[in-house]
């Protein structure tokens, strides 16, 4: 027989569907609704909640317990007197049954839509990411894990999860299935005892059955039946008193031996010395970590969930990491931090940027030992961190001084501009360009076009937003106009020529001009960040300090 009419007689017995039933509750997700209609057939899948009770008489047919658009709640009345006997039913009268998935339907007035049940999504503390159509749960350190997928034709679940939320009802979950094919192949292609099948197991049930006379002049199988996916134990549920074990705390280099190899050390809270004698012998909570600057590039990268500050990493509300980010060429974290701040997946990360002190009190910035040590104040000295302080500090003042804006605040959209500036953790060249972009669009892009002109008089034909700045400036008599404007105008060539758009022939040229040819990326942005400072102190001594007018 040729491998077209084999073909077709595995597509009339439906073998690749058997498959898809067999690992239903087995594998990593788990349809539990689907419809389709083809050329090739058509069926879909459907499921309930079925309690533990009950599974012997659900599994004892092949015919669904639950329809799909049922389910809900409802009234019904029986008659055993001379009064009707109303009762209210909260899945609709399915005693035992109840539903995971609700297909709600407005009779056309609204389009129908698909909803998982409330009790699922708030055990697990679903988030609804309504962009893409699936549900997310975040772990301790604000991992992300996308548990459920719905579209109109299809929800599919992660089973572990699922299987979690069985083992905290105390429930299992029957699949349905209803399957119809079509193929090209004859009844009697088929040996007779394969043409009526059924399968009755504790955890499968169905039949199968090949039509004797066609539908649509074309030979057709059908499969109903059930599988049953069964929960967890509740002790592996995941939620409170039940959480899973922590995985352990990870060992940081905290120093060299004196053969110069590398010495490590858990940054379990629990297993380091402090002030009160506690695990004597032991290094210390306060022994400085310390870590390549690339390090926090990580988290740079995601502003929407991470913030670098000043002395602090934060990821949203989950979580908050003290460091000592004040130095150029390095992060320094305390060992004791790592491990009470950080879960298992973020120490990894940690880890894998971890390199030996520099010994003799250089692994500590000056900023950190002052507030850390002698709790004095200290300014951050970060040019990134000095950049944002100083460019906020402006932009108040200069509305609270003037009633408007030179430089405007970004909007909350583009906040993550500002939240992800800094200076480039590597030597990449990605790197930089993205943030030239950043510090480009926060102090050109950002200029009140509008409020300079008509602080002018109004504006010259063609006269851009540097130019009016300039013009600005030196009707004020602004000492340092001309540092100023080049720096900006470097900017804003640096955008266009590197940045920006592919690189052209003048690219060479604005590279030489901020000094890529001689210099690191990093010392670069380093300059130009240094740059804007000092840009930004200086206007707000002029125009700002008591004695402005």
């Amino acid at each position: 027989m040729r491998n077209s009419g084999r073909d077709e007689i595995k597509k009339l017995l439906q073998v690749a569907f058997r498959e898809e039933v067999e690992a239903i509750g087995t594998s990593q997700w788990t349809t539990v609704y689907s419809r389709h209609r083809g050329a090739d057939g058509n069926g879909g899948y459907f499921c309930a909640l079925v309690d533990e009770k009950k599974v012997p008489d659900v599994m004892s047919r092949d015919s669904w317990d639950l329809m799909i658009g049922n389910g809900l709640p409802g009234f019904s009345q029986s008659y055993g007197g001379k009064k009707p006997v109303t009762k209210y039913h909260r899945f609709g009268g399915h005693d035992g049954i109840e539903p995971l998935v609700l297909v709600r339907s407005f009779h056309g007035l609204k389009a129908d839509y698909i909803e998982l049940l409330e009790e699922f999504r708030h055990l697990l503390n679903l988030y609804y990411d309504k962009h893409n159509d699936r549900y997310l749960r975040f772990d301790d350190s604000g991992g992300e894990e996308v548990v459920a997928e719905v579209s109109r034709d299809s929800v599919r679940i992660k089973t572990r999860p699922l299987r979690q939320f069985l083992g905290v009802r105390g429930m299992c979950l029957a699949v349905f299935f209803d399957s119809v094919a079509f193929s090209s192949a004859g009844v009697d292609d088929v040996a007779p005892a394969m043409r009526e099948q059924s399968v009755t197991r504790p955890d499968l049930r169905y039949s199968f059955h090949i039509g004797d006379r066609t539908l649509g002049d074309r030979p057709f199988s059908r499969l109903l039946g059930k599988r049953l996916v069964t929960p967890l134990p509740i002790e592996e549920c995941g939620i409170w008193p039940y959480e899973e074990k922590p995985k352990p705390h990870i060992e940081f280099i905290i120093g060299l031996d004196k053969d110069g190899k590398e010495v490590s050390h858990t940054c379990d809270p629990e297993k380091l010395a402090n002030f009160f004698g506690k695990n004597a012998g032991a290094p210390h909570y306060l022994t400085p970590v310390v870590f390549r600057r690339e390090v926090l590039r990580k988290y740079y990268d995601n502003p929407e969930k991470y913030e670098v500050d000043d002395g602090y990493l934060h990821c949203a509300g989950l979580w908050a990491l003290r460091l000592d980010n004040h130095s150029e060429d390095r992060v320094t974290v305390f060992l004791g931090d790592l491990g009470q701040s950080l879960g298992h997946e973020e120490q990894l990360h940690w880890r894998s940027c971890n390199i030996p002190p520099l010994g003799d009190g250089k692994d500590i910035s000056e900023t950190t030992r002052r507030r850390a040590f002698d709790a004095e104040f200290a300014d951050p000295t970060a040019p990134e961190l000095v950049f944002k302080s100083a460019l906020a500090s402006f932009q108040e003042q200069w509305e609270k001084r003037f009633g408007w804006h030179l430089v405007r605040p970004v909007r909350e959209e583009d906040i993550h501009v500002f939240k992800k500036l800094h200076v480039p953790t590597t030597k990449s060249m990605v790197e930089f360009e993205d943030q030239l972009l950043g510090l480009t669009k926060l102090l050109v892009d950002s200029l009140n076009d509008k409020e300079i002109a008509k602080a002018l008089g109004g504006a010259l034909p063609d006269e851009k937003s540097i130019a009016k700045l300039e013009r600005f400036l030196m009707g004020k008599n602004y000492p340092s106009t001309k540092r100023d404007i080049d720096l900006l105008r470097l900017l804003q060539e640096g955008r266009s020529s590197i940045a920006a758009h592919r690189k052209g022939d003048s690219f060479k040229k604005v590279a030489e001009k901020l000094g890529l040819a001689t210099q690191t990326p990093q010392d670069v942005f380093s300059t130009l960040l240094r740059g804007a400072i000092e840009m930004l102190e200086d206007l707000t001594a002029f125009f700002l300090a008591p004695a402005a007018e």
